[in-house]
């Protein structure tokens, strides 16, 4: 069980920034992975509710921040539904974005990290919106395939895990070695836990998959179905006007066949998470992180 203090310490922080930001926010964006998130800050920092500070709840925000910037300017559009609103709107998540990774760098030496660590999680940070860049130059793009669809979820989704769970590892007064094991651990468990939900959405909502393909956003078992299906997809693809209802319903049938591929990805993923846990000192969240990975296995089978 998480502490409420936990779950709740995001809406005191966004409460406490300026209004036009907060009207610019979604606090419920991204909520099975701030879930995850908050789960791994429990499970390798230990706090009892007696322990909880004031400055670790604020500590296990600070990745928030940064997936609330991510959420106002998120790399994915559909180019003819461009208003001039929706443009401005755009730029003023762009703004936002860009005011939270501040407030992210700022919030991290007033909430008890030494200099080191202070550095560290800055430029991981940075690294995250570069990420967020780049998955952006990734939209549209034919080229793009699986080994880059794990680099792409590794650096956004894991990496906010791979924060959390190296801060949660500092202020449990972790040694250095196991801060970067944790970080190894969390970024393992947020990318499983992402592109579970990606299949779970998947292939309950069909209409997922055509959303995600109009927005240039290319699923895990989408990739595989164009790999299994070149010439077909190579048609779909570059066809001069919008595929018909009946394409894009074949293109579903075609990445449901696939499930099985991106499941064996993610089961691998979570193998060698559970390797890497192993390796923790005993007490250290053990119990609760190998419970963590196998509830994500569980939902992928």
């Amino acid at each position: 069980m998480i502490d409420e203090r936990l779950t709740g310490g995001l809406a005191v922080i966004v409460s406490q920034l300026p209004p036009l930001i907060q009207r610019l926010l979604d606090p419920n964006s991204d909520q099975a992975a701030r879930h995850t998130r908050y789960q791994l800050f429990a499970a390798l920092s230990q706090f009892t509710a007696e322990d909880l500070t004031v400055d670790q709840v604020t500590a296990a925000q600070l990745p928030e921040l940064l997936s609330l910037g991510a959420s106002t300017c998120p790399p994915a559009f559909l180019p003819n539904q461009l208003t001039v609103g929706t443009v401005a709107q755009q730029k003023a998540g762009a703004f936002a974005a860009s005011y939270l990774m501040g407030q992210f760098v700022n919030r991290l030496g007033k909430v008890g990290n030494p200099p080191q660590v202070v550095e560290e999680l800055t430029v991981d940070g940075g690294d995250f919106m570069i990420a967020q860049l780049q998955r952006l130059q990734f939209n549209y793009n034919q080229h793009f395939q699986v080994a880059d669809y794990l680099l792409d979820v590794k650096s956004r989704a894991g990496l906010l895990a791979a924060i959390t769970a190296k801060q949660a590892a500092v202020l449990a007064n972790l040694g250095p070695d196991l801060v970067s094991l944790a970080g190894q651990i969390g970024q393992a468990i947020g990318s499983a836990g992402t592109m579970v939900n990606e299949l779970a959405t998947l292939f309950k909502q069909p209409t997922t998959l055509t959303t995600a393909i109009l927005t240039g956003q290319y699923p895990l078992p989408l990739l595989f179905a164009i790999e299994d299906h070149p010439a077909w997809f190579k048609n779909f693809f570059g066809q001069d006007h919008r595929p018909t209802p009946a394409a894009f319903d074949q293109a579903y049938q075609f990445t449901m066949t696939t499930r099985p591929k991106a499941a064996e990805i993610i089961t691998e993923m979570l193998s060698q998470a559970r390797l890497d846990i192993k390796v923790l000192p005993a007490g250290n969240g053990r119990k609760q992180l190998l419970t963590l990975v196998d509830q994500l296995a569980k939902a992928v089978q």
